[in-house]
């Protein structure tokens, strides 16, 4: 070992060396049970059974899982669309909100509050009238 470890390092590798030789103990003792089993002296040639050990098995694939159905994403205004009208249940009563930017209802879309459902997402023009339906529930 070198002269110039540190006391965290001398303590590291002695505590790794005391786990090998706890190690090479308890492997001398299985070899000397196995030894006492098949009625040979170690080192014994391989058993006639197959150990499950020594055989290779091909990896189960892993299933896939199906995806989650998430929120729809509601996508930006076009030209003609003024702003986004939201009809929801509050509590159960319904209002309507209208809305220049849809952002802040996104995380509703996704997540639901227990008392708050959004019904439907239309854009409506700068009269107010409706002009495309985004979501309906």
């Amino acid at each position: 070992m070198s002269d110039n470890m540190s006391i965290d390092e001398l303590v590291a590798v002695n505590s790794l060396l005391i786990e090998r030789e706890t190690t090479l103990a308890d492997l001398n003792h299985i070899e000397t049970s196995i030894s006492g089993i098949l009625g040979q002296p170690y080192p014994f040639a391989t058993p006639q059974a197959a150990l499950p050990s020594a055989t290779k098995r091909k990896r189960a694939k892993a299933k896939k899982l199906p995806k989650k159905k998430g929120p729809p994403k509601i996508r930006r205004l076009k030209d003609g669309e003024f702003a986004y009208r939201v009809t929801l249940v509050e509590n159960g009563e319904q209002k309507t909100h209208d809305l220049l930017d849809f952002a802040p209802f996104q995380s509703l879309l996704a997540t639901p509050l227990p008392h708050h459902r959004i019904q439907s997402i239309h854009t409506i023009n700068d009269l107010l009238e409706r002009v495309d339906a985004l979501h309906e529930s």
